[in-house]
């Protein structure tokens, strides 16, 4: 087998850590971006309400200035006629002050209005980002991470697949991925067999870590009563700060997907080894602090639920707009 082959198959493996590292950081920065623009949204309704409670005050102190006035041409006669101009000059001044703020509250209102038609454009488009990075992406990065080692067992077998993902390489990265998922397909099927039998089989595989947490659920988060949340800004985050959770939630959304297709502890071990993460940083951590002894923990009461562990990450999933949540349920 040639150098040019191998440095193909490296190649994929590099693909592998610039989609997982596209993914966190697009989602971070989507995140980031999100929370820009609600403080922005935020601030323009508040200036809005400002100028409005502006106009009424102005209002009412034109009405004030013009009994004031009227009160002072009736308290004279014709031939004493009342010395009303200073009263007469500040009706002037109340009117001049009322043009003036309700100009500004038009133009607070036309540039909320102004600013949402750019949101709900942003939006929109936002939306088909995130779908892309939550759903293909990772769908994307498993494929290469499962199907790279059947290439280097090919390679070191001295099959000639290699030579097909170097040729589809010249062409771009999307025949590569093609060339990948064509060539391996035939080879994986016993192996994706094996990988699906149960726990504790003939050959002591390791099972997957969905068998391993029937008592973890994915639960609607508007069923969860957060009534009495302890959290209600970032000074309440102690033990992890609130940019750490939402780190950690961004990369939720790869460790969830990787379960359903069939992930092992060692799995995401190896993951986090081959690609540098320790620590808080690794996925293995994540899956964890989500599916582990410390994972959300929940009563089931009736059709709702009752929070027993996990206000934190909780109110991070709520604030970024998550509907669903792993948790465990207790009933």
């Amino acid at each position: 087998m040639s150098d040019v082959t191998v440095r193909s198959i490296d190649a994929l493996e590099e693909l592998q850590a610039g989609l997982i590292r596209y993914a966190d950081q697009t989602q971070a920065t989507l995140d980031a971006v999100q929370r820009e623009v609600q403080r922005t949204l935020d601030w323009l309704d508040e200036r809005v309400q400002h100028w409005q409670n502006e106009v009424r005050r102005s209002q009412e102190m034109v009405q004030q200035a013009a009994l004031a006035y009227q009160r002072c041409m009736a308290s004279g006669d014709r031939e004493h006629p009342p010395a009303c101009g200073h009263l007469e000059a500040a009706v002037y001044e109340a009117r001049r002050r009322l043009a003036q703020v309700e100009a500004e509250a038009r133009m607070a209102a036309e540039a909320r209005k102004a600013v949402l038609a750019e949101v709900e454009s942003y939006r929109r488009e936002a939306g088909r980002l995130r779908a892309l990075v939550q759903d293909d992406t990772p769908k994307a990065v498993e494929t290469l991470r499962y199907k790279v080692s059947a290439l280097r067992s090919y390679a070191v077998g001295g099959f000639s697949t290699g030579d097909v993902v170097a040729g589809a390489l010249a062409f771009g990265v999307g025949y590569a991925v093609g060339a990948v998922i064509g060539a391996v397909l035939d080879s994986s099927r016993q192996d994706d067999a094996a990988e699906s039998q149960p726990a504790g089989d003939s050959e002591g595989r390791e099972p997957p870590l969905q068998q391993l947490h029937p008592d973890i659920h994915t639960v609607p988060i508007d069923q969860i009563d957060l009534s009495d949340s302890p959290v209600h800004s970032a000074a309440d985050f102690h033990k992890v700060s609130r940019d750490e959770m939402i780190e950690g939630l961004t990369k939720l959304r790869l460790v969830q997907q990787w379960i359903e297709q069939g992930a092992t502890d060692q799995m995401l071990r190896d993951f986090d080894a081959q690609h540098g993460l320790s620590g808080a940083q690794g996925y293995h951590n994540i899956y964890q602090v989500f599916y582990g002894d410390n994972a959300i923990a929940l009563e089931q009461v009736g059709d709702g639920y009752r929070v027993i562990n996990g206000y934190h990450r909780l109110a991070v999933a709520q604030e970024l707009g998550w509907t669903m949540i792993p948790a465990r349920v207790v009933r």
